[in-house]
């Protein structure tokens, strides 16, 4: 089975192909734009690239924390503009992938992370970086570390404790 993980941004989408267990690939989309819409495009198209690329037969996307949106109301719009717009990409070119989802303290903690009371965003960019170096012996920068975090979450652990939906 052939998993694509997301860690979805407008600006730099960080993403990690696993056959099975196994990393395939990885990297990062980004872009610069000024124009919301714009950058939701650059990241569709760069996803489509990749679903075209690889046989996927499923999507792990990293999900929009609500509390998050309450801190940054504007960001969380956005994040949630390009979860729709890769929802319909795959309803409308690859309706055999299944997408699901998954909160950063759930994939994280599946990774040995720990997260919660008190951990702040910032200190875990770092930790998601180590986390790939020493599991895979690569340096990334965080938004593909956190990529192939989830990735690694989710195929170490399907049929665990983790709620995917």
């Amino acid at each position: 089975m052939n998993i694509l993980a997301i860690d979805a941004s407008t600006k730099s989408s960080g993403w990690a192909v696993f056959e099975d267990t196994r990393l395939l690939d990885y990297g990062c989309i980004q872009s610069a734009s000024a124009d919301l819409i714009k950058r939701i495009y650059i990241m569709k198209d760069g996803i489509e690239k990749i679903l075209n690329k690889y046989k996927i037969d499923k999507i792990i996307l990293e999900e929009v924390r609500p509390e998050q949106g309450l801190q940054n109301l504007k960001t969380h719009k956005a994040l949630l503009y390009l979860q729709a717009a890769i929802a319909f990409l795959v309803h409308e070119k690859f309706n055999k992938i299944n997408i699901e989802y998954v909160y950063p303290n759930e994939w994280r903690k599946a990774c040995g992370i720990k997260t919660g009371r008190g951990v702040r965003r910032e200190s875990l960019k770092p930790l998601d970086i180590a986390f790939v170096k020493n599991t895979y012996n690569i340096i990334v920068n965080d938004d593909v570390a956190d990529a192939i975090g989830i990735g690694h979450a989710y195929v170490n652990t399907i049929n665990n404790e983790i709620n995917w939906e």
